[in-house]
């Protein structure tokens, strides 16, 4: 069952508007469903009464930061930004954060140096995340959220939402059909020629490449098709598993598994894939730790970077 994910994305407002919009095209982009405050009215509740229940309700929380501090809540002497930032840490959703770099050029009449103490104590806040970025143009900004994203989803999966039609809820249908709606008109109006260009570079030496086995050349495999089985099964691919996505239905033998082996060493000296030896920590099996270890092929940054780069062209 395919899951869409919310996303809540924080930051100050009137400096990256159109930062905003970029991450939001790029949540779009990936399948998920971006929320922040400027989606929706604060109706009856309080203003940080109504952000903390949509905070509630996401799966995975951006912070993207500039030069700004922002409006500040009376009652706590911190910027609306950091009391998300904090309230989602202690609800234990993931936050990933994406900080401008110190040498981007930035407008001056956008340098809040009022606060400049303040919001650099938060960047150092930041800073200590798990995952963080930085950034220096919109285009860059975009690129790292739908990676990072994509790695944390793929490492950290959430509770998330389920399609309309597999859903009790008519309201979820009804916000459903709203977000496709939303992600047709986005694609629309997003350029693709550079993505396209770096996508078809990329993937050049691995799809018209095809691995034989040792013995007499029988059986021969193509590369692409072996790294995306990789992909797919991220994090932990093994021989096996790599072996059954790429051929389901037709019988195997020792050429067969020769020929996978040989594509794996491929990736692996592409710079695509790493391998990792993993042995069974189970009780008592201490002894036999040799007999029970196997190999598992993760994705590199590179291969990270390829793979999600295939899945924006797959969503045109």
């Amino acid at each position: 069952m395919a899951k869409k994910y919310q996303v809540f994305i924080s930051s100050t407002f009137d400096d990256l508007k159109e930062h905003r919009d970029a991450v939001v095209k790029a949540v779009l982009q990936l399948g998920h469903l971006p929320v922040g405050m400027e989606m929706f009215n604060a109706g009856d509740q309080t203003q940080w009464e109504t952000i903390r229940s949509y905070i509630d309700s996401s799966d995975y929380y951006l912070v993207v930061l500039a030069h700004r501090y922002g409006s500040i809540d009376p009652g706590s002497g911190l910027s609306y930004t950091e009391q998300e930032y904090d309230y989602a840490g202690e609800q234990g959703i993931p936050r990933l954060g994406f900080v401008i770099d110190k040498n981007a050029q930035w407008p001056a009449s956008q340098v809040e140096a009022k606060a400049k103490k303040k919001l650099d104590a938060f960047k150092s806040k930041v800073g200590k995340a798990r995952v963080i970025k930085f950034w220096d143009t919109t285009d860059k900004l975009a690129y790292h959220i739908s990676l990072s994203l994509s790695n944390e989803i793929a490492i950290n999966p959430r509770t998330g939402w389920v399609r309309a039609t597999e859903a009790a809820s008519p309201q979820v249908a009804e916000e459903l059909a709203r977000l496709i709606k939303e992600n047709k008109k986005f694609q629309a109006q997003i350029a693709e020629s550079q993505l396209n260009s770096k996508i078809d570079v990329l993937k050049k030496v691995i799809s018209e490449t095809y691995i034989t086995s040792d013995k007499d050349h029988a059986v021969k495999v193509n590369l692409y098709e072996v790294f995306m089985a990789v992909s797919s099964l991220q994090p932990d691919a093994s021989k096996g598993g790599i072996s059954n996505e790429i051929d389901k239905n037709k019988g195997r033998d020792d050429n067969f598994y020769n020929a996978i082996e040989n594509a794996l060493k491929e990736l692996v000296r592409l710079g695509l894939t790493t391998t990792e030896t993993m042995s069974s920590n189970q009780p008592g099996l201490s002894q036999w730790k040799e007999i029970f270890a196997y190999d598992v092929w993760k994705l590199t940054e590179k291969g990270s970077e390829l793979y999600t780069l295939i899945r924006y062209s797959h969503l045109k």
